[in-house]
This record gives structure tokens, C-alpha cells and sequence, in this order.
């Protein structure tokens, strides 16, 4: 099996939004953005956007006209690395506080320029929206707020 290769941290440096170069595989050097980030502590993975393309048949339905797509594959972690926004090479990130006390991600290696690395837009959106109603399995206000003892 694979090892717990982020059990050591819990820092992830790679965000969804984040700009991306691969380093191995057969899209090597190629720059893309992160759709989606897998978190899975054995086998960590990112979705890269327009990069690992694999061929999908997919069955007709009302909406799909079906066929053979191209789909995005998952990538293991240590195969991107963030995009410095100076250089625009690949660089490492660590963690810093600046001195107002703010947590934030600091290019650092042989080519990058020690930037600071901004928290993508698209972290401020939620992927699944919250539901607004009441569900069946949900408990009801009147006896929510019921004194019982």
C-alpha cells in the first residue's frame, strides 16, 4: 500500500485556484490552475485544469449527447508545485506570519523570489451550498427550545 506520506503535516500549501506547474509525468512543465484538491492522507491528489487528460466514454442521456471526452485525472501532490507570481517558475511554499500577526504562503527555493503567495478568489465561494430548509431528520424549533429539565 502507500504510506501516510501528510501525516507528518496538516499544512497544505496547495489551494483549489492555485497556479500550478507539473513536474513529472507527460504533461511536464506545463502550467495550469487547481480545480479540485483530494485530501486523502494515504494517496494526497490535485485536479489540474486542461492538464493529465484521459479519455472517457460516456453513455448518451437527455442532456449528453455522449461519446469518447477528454476528462481530467487526479495528479499526486508532489507532481505540481505553485507557480511563483514574480518569476513564474516552480517554487516551494512554506508558511509565514507577517508582523500584523497574518498567516500567509512564502515562495521559497533556488528560483523563486520569496513572494508572498495571495489565497485564491475562489476559497471565498462554497462548492456545495448550504441547504436552507428543514429536513425530515431535522428537530423542530418548539422542541428545540423546550425546557425539559
Amino acid at each position: 500500500g502507500f504510506k501516510d506520506v501528510m501525516q507528518q503535516t496538516t499544512k497544505w500549501k496547495i489551494l483549489r485556484g492555485d497556479k500550478v506547474m507539473l513536474t513529472a509525468g507527460k504533461d511536464a512543465g506545463q502550467v495550469g490552475t487547481v480545480l479540485k484538491v483530494i485530501r486523502d492522507p494515504k494517496f494526497p491528489r490535485v485536479v489540474v485544469e486542461g492538464l493529465n487528460l484521459n479519455k472517457r466514454c460516456i453513455k448518451r442521456s437527455k442532456d449528453n449527447p455522449g461519446g469518447i471526452v477528454s476528462v481530467e485525472s487526479p495528479l499526486h501532490y508532489s507532481n505540481v508545485s505553485l507557480v511563483d507570481p514574480l518569476t513564474g517558475s516552480a517554487a516551494r511554499a512554506s508558511w509565514r506570519f507577517l508582523e500584523d500577526g497574518t498567516k500567509v504562503r512564502v515562495t521559497r527555493g533556488r528560483l523563486a523570489s520569496a513572494s508572498i503567495v495571495p489565497r485564491p478568489d475562489v476559497l471565498k465561494q462554497r462548492g456545495k451550498p448550504r441547504s436552507s430548509s428543514a429536513g425530515p431528520a431535522d428537530t423542530r424549533r418548539s422542541d428545540a427550545e423546550e425546557a425539559t429539565h
